[in-house]
């Protein structure tokens, strides 16, 4: 507020009151009580309408409301009545800005500059305005108004650029960044940059002339190896290309997420071709010898490992990866994927056990867990964590079922007989279409005798949809077996033996077993003693072949 402006408007009593509003409503203002400000200031202003402090602190006032409009037209009061003020203008450039109000922004930069013409920071602020309102030759002038009075700058230079760029003034860009080089030849980003400006353009033997020149400023810029690269894999020059890309790798300035995310971007390129593949594998093994000490770079190589089908050489980089870091759930999860895939239920029993101390709440793990014990003949602990595994799984049905299934195995061995055929019926409710399932639960009831009917539906329909599978054939010729079917019993397990069986003693015990009851006791027996040089059968085998006779 100018004082003496406003005493000379004032007589010495309305000054006093005048006064003692102002500072009421400034008081209001700062707690917070604007409909009370608001009044207080506008009681001012009937008192001295032009006063410019009592318009500024209105439109201050308007700003807490988010109301621009208001609050331009009063900051626009203001800076009329008060023309010196520099803060006036600021305030007011601001909310023009805000309000995307460039015509109006431009001319109160310019009052502010004809106020401070030397003051860079007014330069630089009225030329990003003017490249931000699309007036890109009038901010550009303006920014060499900037550099003539302070010099050269890189990130000036670089604004230009895109600018150019933007407004798809190729040769102008260019031009800007060969001059940027020449004030700043040190700086190997601006090669990098006229490089790819060259290469967007189709001009491939430029944008190489530009990264040789580049190498000679910075020979170890990882992002100029990488740049070469690129550059040598689009032309096709592969082998070029793989040096640059090494280079890069063997870099210790390029930080390890980047040459993550360049090994992922060639993931699918990877699961396509072999060759690909091996060269990405030897990235990895250049990303742990820069970065050993990086969980991440061993959990890369487990990946790419993995995907070529190296299990084992896999499951090692995945544990170098949890001995540094095993907080990460995936890992873990993929490492006890690759023990079920092994077949080594020791291992897989070690790790779930981890794992589930690790990782409490994943249910996943307790399947794993539940499987190993279950290989293992574990099958009270296997019963144990599966339960805990249904107890934890929230929406996923498929995983659901794959508990219940599995539990349902460990309550058969158990012989708990009733809750294996509960936990396999909803293991069905969940996946009606699992075939492990149908199967192992129409067998087991099979070898009960009990509800064959249903047995019979459950193994019909596993082989409709497998029926080259020989483990399927034998477990519904079994249950038409059972049922007294013996010459449909006869033509499954017959194609199971087609399909395979004929390695498994249960195949052949089977379709002996059929046999006799058909009458054909000599190939009965033929068949009994080909289960027998399996080295496995039945408890009563070697009785039907002492005696050539089934015994029920």
């Amino acid at each position: 507020m100018t004082v003496a402006q406003t005493s000379e408007r004032l007589s010495n009593a309305e000054l006093v009151v005048f006064t003692k509003k102002f500072i009421d409503a400034d008081k209001e203002r700062i707690l917070g009580n604007n409909q009370e400000a608001f009044k207080l200031y506008s009681d001012c202003l009937q008192m001295d309408p032009k006063n410019d402090a009592v318009h500024y602190e209105l439109a201050r006032l308007f700003l807490t409301q988010n109301n621009l409009q208001k609050a331009e037209e009063q900051f626009q009061v203001a800076a009329k009545l008060d023309p010196n003020n520099t803060w006036y203008l600021v305030q007011l450039i601001e909310v023009q800005t805000a309000l995307q109000n460039f015509k109006g922004a431009d001319k109160s930069f310019k009052m502010l500059r004809d106020l401070e013409p030397y003051n860079p920071e007014y330069i630089y602020n009225h030329a990003s305005l003017l490249l931000y309102a699309g007036k890109t030759k009038k901010g550009l002038q303006t920014f060499d108004e900037f550099e003539n009075q302070n010099g050269p700058s890189p990130d000036i230079a670089l604004i230009k650029f895109e600018s150019l760029v933007g407004a798809e003034k190729y040769s102008e860009a260019a031009s800007v960044m060969e001059k940027a080089i020449e004030n700043f030849p040190d700086q190997a980003r601006f090669y990098s940059y006229l490089a790819d400006l060259y290469k967007a353009q189709g001009d491939k033997k430029k944008a190489l002339e530009i990264f040789a020149r580049a190498m000679k400023v910075e020979p170890e810029n990882p992002y100029i190896q990488l740049s070469l690269a690129e550059y040598y894999e689009q032309n096709e020059m592969l082998d070029s290309a793989s040096v640059y890309l090494t280079k890069a790798f063997q870099n210790q300035n390029l930080d390890v997420d980047t040459k993550i995310s360049i090994l992922l971007s060639k993931y699918g390129q990877a699961e396509k071709d072999a060759t690909i593949r091996q060269e990405l594998i030897q990235l990895c093994s250049l990303l742990i010898q820069t970065h050993p000490t990086e969980a991440k770079s061993h959990s890369v190589l487990g990946d790419f490992l993995y995907l070529d089908g190296r299990l084992v050489a896999a499951r090692q980089s995945y544990y170098n990866t949890i001995e540094i870091d095993g907080s990460k759930y995936a890992i873990w999860n993929q490492l006890l994927l690759i023990d079920s895939e092994l077949n080594d239920p020791e291992a897989m029993l070690e790790d779930s056990k981890t794992a589930m101390d690790l990782f409490p709440a994943q249910p996943a793990v307790y399947l794993f867990n539940g499987i190993a014990n279950n290989q293992l003949e574990n099958y009270t602990d296997a019963a144990k964590n599966l339960k805990t595994g249904t107890e934890l799984v929230v929406g996923n049905y498929f995983l659901t079922a794959q508990l219940l299934a599995s539990l349902g195995d460990a309550y058969h061995e158990l012989g708990k007989h009733t809750s294996s055929d509960s936990a396999y019926t909803a293991s069905l409710i969940y996946d009606a279409t699992n075939l492990y399932v149908l199967n192992n639960y129409s067998y087991f009831l099979s070898l009960r005798k009990a509800d064959l009917d249903k047995a019979e539906e459950m193994s019909r329909k596993t082989v409709e949809t497998e029926p080259k599978n020989a483990s399927y054939l034998d477990t519904y010729g079994w249950i038409l077996y059972q049922l007294e079917k013996y010459s449909e019993a006869e033509e499954y397990l017959k194609r199971s033996l087609d399909h395979g069986g004929v390695k498994s003693a249960e195949v052949l015990e089977h379709y002996g077993d059929t046999l006799y009851k058909l009458g054909q006791q000599n190939k009965a027996l033929e068949y009994w003693i080909k289960a027998r040089e399996t080295g496995e059968g039945t408890a009563e085998l070697d009785s039907k072949i002492q005696t050539q006779k089934l015994v029920d």
